[in-house]
């Protein structure tokens, strides 16, 4: 999946380094491989929460830097993981677009809604 400029920016940070080697270092193998009874090395650490369902820039930071949506996985179940999410190819691109459209929608929109509703504007 193609990630956004917050996602882009907020891995790049040396604290997002620091984390990762310290999820690594706390558990270095593989979680899924370990459940499954197979111990395999963690290579790479997953966002259980996509960094991307963050609706602005600070929930997307607070997704990116909270310790206990990591998960270290081996190469094989990074990409198995984010295979069985739908988080690959351009229909799941589109899928994600609308979700978060509506997301925001919802959340915005109804705060906007009560918001003149509070101030005695007449929204229909």
């Amino acid at each position: 999946m193609a990630k956004d400029k917050d996602y882009k920016r907020l891995i790049a940070k040396n604290r997002w380094l620091q984390l990762r080697k310290a999820k690594l270092t706390a558990n270095p193998l593989c979680e899924r491989c370990k459940e499954n009874g197979i111990t395999k090395e963690a290579e790479e650490v997953h966002h259980i929460v996509p960094v991307e369902d963050g609706l602005t820039p600070r929930e997307k930071e607070t997704l990116m830097y909270d310790f206990g949506n990591l998960r270290s996985l081996c190469h094989d179940c990074h990409v198995l993981t984010h295979t069985e999410m739908g988080r690959s190819g351009k229909a799941q691109a589109k899928r994600h677009a609308k979700a978060q459209l509506e997301r925001f929608c919802k959340k915005f929109l109804l705060c906007l809604i009560l918001l003149k509703m509070l101030k005695g504007a007449v929204i229909f």
